[in-house]
């Protein structure tokens, strides 16, 4: 008798062609052939900060909305971790990245935090860990792949695929898929495609942002 299949495996089934298209997104490709520029990386420091400010705030309602202590504290280590070692990681890449980012560059990029907050204030915490679990789950599968098969570029930028590829990180998403797993039946799944899919077209049009 096969085992049910998982709301969270339900939802990665479901949006498989979205998440190939984000797989194959320029950015992605470029990181892991080793070909982005200088001046593309520096706009995507810039960018890529400020959406870890987004994040932080989405963990942060998903703390309010927590139904146990278990994801309490999950989420309030998220928001420690994004005020500490991932703020860090971007004050120190781009203080030292040859060049600076180009202006407007954060502006062309507000696509995914306006829809993430938009989707959160309205759905709450299933919408928070849904476009959660979709937004690290591309991470890891692209820098996975990058560190497996790629020549991603020594440095900041080894640096930032390696931290979305790791055991801390590959612990996380399995968190995230976890929280999706146990999100009551009354949320229709239906509405977790939604906001699944949406992120990811979201992340897409975000990191395109990236190259002007």
């Amino acid at each position: 008798m096969a085992l049910p299949v998982s709301r969270s495996e339900r939802l990665l089934k479901a949006a498989a062609p979205t998440m190939e298209r984000a797989l194959t997104m320029r950015f992605v490709t470029e990181v892991t052939a080793g070909t982005i520029s200088d001046a593309d990386y520096a706009d995507y420091l810039e960018i890529e900060a400020g959406f870890v400010e987004t994040a932080t705030r989405l963990h942060g309602l998903a703390v309010w909305g927590a139904p146990d202590r278990t994801a309490l504290e999950r989420n309030a280590r998220a928001v420690h971790a994004l005020t500490t070692s991932q703020a860090d990681y971007f004050r120190e890449a781009r203080a030292a990245w040859p060049v600076p980012a180009r202006p407007g560059a954060a502006r062309r990029a507000e696509v995914l935090s306006r829809y993430a907050l938009d989707v959160a204030r309205d759905g709450g915490y299933p919408a928070v860990m849904t476009m959660l679990f979709a937004a690290e789950s591309l991470y890891l599968t692209w820098c996975t792949r990058a560190q497996e098969r790629g020549t991603v570029p020594s440095g900041a930028i080894a640096a930032w695929v390696s931290l979305h590829a790791d055991q801390a990180f590959r612990d996380g998403v399995r968190a995230l898929a976890a929280e999706v797993d146990a999100l009551p039946e009354k949320v229709p799944q239906e509405l977790l495609l939604r906001w699944f899919t949406g992120m990811l077209e979201a992340e897409i049009d975000f990191h395109d942002a990236v190259f002007g």
